[in-house]
């Protein structure tokens, strides 16, 4: 147990510092006057606020979750339509995908470096989440 102990303070210190990291961003934001930075800067914050809030309902799970159980195993314990949730997965899937097409040709189209370079970091971000998106779908439903 002491490993998860330690997990557990790693994970909490993490949120922690994501939280600093929002207030530093937001400060650093009000004095910055290129729009593109402004962007970017924004879009930091966004991602600590997120990653902010993941750690955290990551803190809940991992303190109810039973000794050798994996997060693939452990089941919340509520009512879920198996199938309702596999098609919006599913649905999703096929989301990312147009989001990714939609994205690519507005990169096509700009020539506007700041523009291109905010465009790149969603499309990014995107494409992650297309692969988490694959993996979910392969692991919870067994399938290709």
């Amino acid at each position: 147990m002491p490993r998860e102990s330690k997990l557990m303070q790693l994970i909490t210190q993490q949120i922690s510092v994501e939280k600093e990291q929002i207030k530093h961003l937001t400060k650093l934001r009000e004095r910055v006057g290129i729009a593109a930075a402004r962007l970017f800067l924004l879009e930091m914050r966004f991602d600590s606020e997120k990653h902010a809030a993941i750690l955290t309902e990551m803190l809940e799970i991992l303190r109810g979750l039973p000794p050798g159980i994996s997060l693939w195993e452990h089941e919340l314990e509520q009512y879920v339509d198996e199938t309702l949730v596999r098609r919006e997965f599913e649905e999703h899937v096929k989301i990312e995908s147009d989001i990714l097409a939609h994205l690519k040709e507005e990169l096509k189209r700009t020539k506007d470096m700041g523009l291109k370079l905010l465009l790149q970091n969603i499309e990014e971000d995107e494409k992650k989440h297309h692969g988490i998106i694959h993996a979910l779908v392969r692991n919870l439903y067994k399938i290709d």
